[in-house]
């Protein structure tokens, strides 16, 4: 078997390709049919069609590729109404008629189709006239649409032979094809005299199923072997244009924007990642970065954070103990403590008045969140008399150790607020009369909340009484400290 012009074989016989797209027309009923219908078939059938989907989808998508680079080669997508090769590609996924994207003219042109059939017309004939089988689909995302269309285009040029031949024949899905095909340059930059089809073959070697991730890692691999100094010059210039930023969001979040090169990105996600594992319940403490003792058996309670809230609770992590050890080692420049510190009036943290506590940047946090901080002390509050002096700096030192945790939690069981019952897991400790106001740790000024009961109770200054077996809670605001 040989390939002369592109989309051509010379073992083909005459009819044979439009023999082949009557047989894929008429299994497109079938593949479609059989999605509703998989409740009659055995487990073993099961599995082979699954494979076999799954090889057809990839072959499919192999021979839109080629289908697509023999359209653009001999002018009928110039010829169609399509804007360009992706437009063609992505209007002919959802289904779109024939005659409506080839055009008038184009559609008057005869081709080498099979004779006629039993029924009279010919396999062009049928697709013009609508006889063919409905394939209304969903349709591809314009990512997906350009990849095919640009690869099709790639597969014209005689120096990606290697790179179409893999591609066409679906040796290589088309996503590591596209990626394989963005690096190659880099690459070729790097090693002078390297033939383009030499270079795809690295990539092309790749294990089946590899992804873009895989052929960039080889990418960053073969220039650290070859071409060293183009590697570090990358990640300088990368470095240079790094940047974090912050902006305010309409629902009063605040979004972080960061720009790192490849490998302070690696830094960064690695230590996040070494944060973020899910933190099942334990007999020993309810707090997700706690080594627990050896002999703390499960309470089989899952984590319920979602992945990007696990990510942004490590990250506050590391901020925390960075902070702490910045402050901590007088080596390090700093302008000013690392550990954020909130100021507030006296009688706004009691709820006298009303007024917000202010970071020493300047920015308004609301007495609420002022209030549950300065009950676990996460963040130091500092008091402030009549005359803005310091009445009393909160203590660094986490108020509720674990043991006194396990008391609170065997107690309280969830959540105590009426009608919720959140694991431990979702619950924070909770001083009822407030460390500044005088309360102290125990178990019985402690009780278990959920993180938005928690926020209810500081906002609405409510108490509760505490006993040895149970937390009632008032809901009748609080009395205001004197």
């Amino acid at each position: 078997m040989s390939i002369g012009h592109f989309g051509s074989r010379d073992d083909s016989y005459p009819g044979e390709a439009a023999e082949c797209v009557d047989a894929v027309q008429s299994v497109v009923g079938d593949v479609r049919r059989l999605a509703h219908i998989t409740a009659n078939l055995t487990d073993v059938e099961l599995t082979a069609a699954a494979r076999s989907l799954a090889v057809v989808m990839q072959q499919a998508e192999a021979a839109l590729v080629a289908v697509t680079s023999d359209a653009i080669e001999r002018g009928a997508v110039y010829r169609s109404t399509a804007a360009d090769a992706c437009q063609w590609v992505q209007r002919l996924s959802t289904g779109e008629s024939i005659a409506a994207l080839i055009g008038a003219e184009t559609a008057s042109i005869a081709g080498p189709l099979v004779p006629a059939t039993d029924a009279g017309t010919s396999t062009g004939e049928r697709c013009l006239s609508g006889q063919a089988d409905d394939l209304s689909a969903g349709g591809m995302e314009p990512a997906h649409a350009s990849r095919v269309a640009k690869l099709a285009d790639a597969c014209l040029v005689p120096a990606n032979r290697v790179l179409r031949d893999a591609v066409t024949t679906g040796a290589v899905n088309t996503s590591i094809a596209k990626t394989a095909l963005d690096h190659t340059p880099r690459v070729a930059a790097v090693l002078e005299g390297a033939e383009r089809g030499q270079i795809f073959g690295w990539y092309l070697s790749l294990d089946p199923g590899a992804g873009s991730k895989q052929v960039r890692e080889l990418t960053k691999r073969i220039i650290a072997e070859y071409g060293e100094e183009e590697l570090d010059r990358s990640e300088d210039t990368q470095q240079r244009y790094e940047s974090l930023s912050w902006t305010d969001l309409p629902d009063g979040m605040v979004r972080l924007i960061a720009d790192f090169s490849q490998d302070h990105a690696e830094q960064v996600k690695h230590a996040i990642g070494a944060l973020s594992a899910p933190a099942p319940g334990s007999g020993c403490c309810e707090d997700v970065f706690h080594r627990h003792d050896a002999g703390a058996k499960s309470t089989g309670v899952a984590d319920a954070r979602l992945p990007g809230k696990r990510h942004a609770d490590a990250l506050l992590k590391l901020v925390t103990m960075g902070a702490a050890a910045v402050d901590d080692d007088g080596r390090v420049r700093t302008f000013g403590s690392a550990r954020i510190v909130v100021t507030i009036d006296f009688d706004a943290l009691a709820k006298a008045v009303a007024g917000l506590g202010v970071s020493q940047g300047g920015v308004g946090i609301s007495p609420e969140t002022v209030r549950q901080l300065a009950c676990d002390a996460e963040i130091i509050p500092m008091v402030l008399g009549s005359r803005s002096q310091p009445l009393d700096v909160g203590r660094r030192k986490r108020l509720v150790d674990k043991e006194l945790r396990l008391a609170v939690v065997q107690r309280d069981r969830h959540c105590t607020f009426d009608g919720c019952d959140r694991p431990p897991v979702m619950c924070e400790v909770h001083h009822v009369v407030p460390w500044w106001a005088g309360g102290v740790t125990s178990l019985l000024n402690s009780a278990l909340l959920c993180g938005t009961h928690h926020r209810i109770v500081h906002r609405d200054d409510l108490t509760a009484t505490v006993t040895g077996e149970r937390v009632t809670w008032q809901h009748a605001k609080a009395a205001k400290v004197a």
